[in-house]
């Protein structure tokens, strides 16, 4: 009888522990990576706003050059797509064209450029709005607001 007690209380003390680890792995690796943000740690508009302290007129000056960017890389991205469609439509006709197939393949890599290019020359100019101490903490966390633009981390493996 005794024995009995002591296997219930050691099995429901080893499934409240393997819980309570699957629980803590399970959320570490949601939050792993990623820096604090929005929800998925999306928001880096609010993310810079909120670390670097920006002031009203800073934060009106953001909204521009969010604005102006998005609009700029959603063009960049429709055109990227329309060159995507004739690249894979290409596969239909016999015989294929590499020439063309080339071209097309280093015209969606230039559409990439063109967004990279973009996304630097935004973050330039918000970084010339800032003051010289945002500037230098700007500097520390540029990198966390890349990370959150282009989404979760890749798996473990």
């Amino acid at each position: 009888m005794q024995n009995t007690r002591f296997l219930k209380v050691g099995l429901i003390v080893l499934l409240l522990m393997n819980l309570g680890i699957m629980s803590y792995l399970w959320l570490d690796s949601r939050h792993r990576g990623r820096p604090p943000g929005g929800p998925n740690g999306s928001d880096v508009f609010g993310y810079l706003s909120h670390e670097l302290k920006l002031d009203d007129a800073q934060v009106k000056q953001y909204e521009v050059l969010r604005d102006e960017h998005h609009h700029a890389v959603e063009d960049i991205q429709e055109h990227g797509h329309r060159l995507r469609e004739q690249f894979f439509n290409m596969m239909n006709q016999a015989p294929i064209d590499s020439f063309a197939v080339k071209r097309i393949a280093d015209s969606i890599a230039h559409t990439q450029e063109q967004i990279e290019m973009a996304t630097f020359y935004h973050f330039s100019k918000l970084r010339t709005i800032l003051t010289p101490e945002q500037q230098k903490h700007f500097d520390e966390v540029i990198q966390d607001a890349l990370r959150m633009m282009g989404g979760p981390p890749p798996p473990r493996r």
